[in-house]
């Protein structure tokens, strides 16, 4: 059967975080999903009774729900509360099997604004997660091709 090119979520990767120390939250994401939101204006109509339509934009964003590794100072949580708003690279990776040889997956690259992650829980006994939405800015960049990537388990803290 040929391969039609769809895909199934993980495993995959997900790196924030300035090239030579990213952070690989990987293993920590729950759901994970890039959109866009069309922002169109209004199409104005002519005295010839022609109607140009209005510009079209785009705004893209990273939304989903991830536990929060809350025992890291150098992970994705500990970065969510000490640098708010700071703009931080990504890579992303959906699926990073290839389906057969020779076929290549799917990675999606830029450059994400983070935004605080929840501290705490709803349910006790639980993993503690938090909802996302952090703005890409400008538009994400696609990359067909990209080589399969080794998912790595998150760092671990040295014991003090």
């Amino acid at each position: 059967m040929a391969d039609d090119g769809t895909r199934k979520l993980g495993p995959g990767t997900l790196t924030i975080g300035q090239t030579g120390t990213p952070i690989d939250a990987s293993c920590l994401v729950n759901s994970c999903t890039i959109s866009a939101d069309k922002n169109e204006g209004d199409s104005t109509t002519k005295l010839c009774g022609t109607v140009k339509p209005g510009a079209i934009t785009y705004d893209y964003h990273m939304d989903g729900n991830v536990d929060t590794d809350l025992g890291l100072s150098t992970g994705l949580f500990a970065l969510s509360q000490s640098a708010p708003g700071s703009q931080q690279p990504f890579t992303f990776i959906p699926n990073d099997e290839p389906v057969s040889p020779g076929t290549t997956v799917t990675k999606a690259s830029g450059t994400l604004v983070i935004d605080p992650l929840d501290f705490g829980g709803d349910t006790m006994g639980e993993t503690m997660t938090s909802d996302f939405s952090f703005t890409i800015v400008g538009q994400p960049a696609y990359d067909y091709a990209a080589t399969p990537v080794a998912m790595s388990a998150p760092a671990e803290e040295p014991a003090a």
